[in-house]
C-alpha cells in the first residue's frame, strides 16, 4: 500500500507537531483512493486535547465529529473519500508502535463494527525541524504489514 502525504497536510502535521512539543498529539487520516492501495491524505485531523510525555488518548467525541465532516464536505462518496486510519507522534520515542499501539489498532479493526477493510496507523516524530514518520496497515482478517509512506517536502 502507497500513502501519500501532499505538501499541505505535511506542514499541518509539522506545524502542530511544533506546538505540541514533547506531548504527544494525534488524529485521524481521511484520503482519496487513486488507484487499488495508492491513497493520498487529504485531510489529517489534529485532536485539540493533547497527550502526556508518553501516551496519546483519542477523543471520541472530536473523532466523531471530524470524519462527519469529512463526509459531509466529500458528499459521502466513499468509493473514493473515505477514513484511512490514525495517526499520533511519538516526540520522545522511536517512530514503531508501542504494544499498546498495537493492541488498539488490532482491536479497532478487529471489532464487528469496523465498516472498513483496514486501517492504517501513521507514527511521526519531529528532531530539530526534520520529521520522521512510518505506517503500517491492520486489516480485519490479522494482517499487518508497513506502507510504504510518500511526503512532500514543507
Amino acid at each position: 500500500m502507497r500513502l501519500r502525504l501532499p505538501v499541505d497536510q505535511t506542514a499541518r502535521l509539522v506545524a502542530a507537531l511544533e506546538k505540541a512539543g514533547k506531548r504527544e498529539i494525534g488524529g485521524q487520516l481521511f484520503g482519496e483512493q487513486l488507484a487499488p492501495s495508492d491513497f493520498d491524505v487529504t485531510e489529517l485531523t489534529i485532536q485539540a486535547r493533547r497527550g502526556s510525555f508518553a501516551r496519546f488518548m483519542v477523543d471520541l467525541l472530536q473523532a466523531a465529529r471530524d470524519a462527519m465532516h469529512f463526509f459531509d464536505r466529500t458528499k459521502h462518496r466513499y468509493t473514493r473519500y473515505n477514513y484511512i486510519g490514525e495517526w499520533h507522534s511519538h516526540p520522545s520515542f522511536a517512530v514503531y508502535p508501542s504494544g499498546t499501539d498495537l493492541a488498539t489498532m488490532r482491536a479497532l479493526v478487529g471489532d464487528a463494527r469496523f465498516a472498513g477493510s483496514f486501517a492504517v496507523l501513521m507514527i511521526v516524530r519531529l528532531d530539530g525541524g526534520t520529521l520522521s514518520a512510518a505506517s503500517w496497515v491492520f486489516d480485519p482478517q490479522g494482517n499487518e504489514f508497513e506502507a510504504k509512506l510518500e511526503m512532500d517536502v514543507v
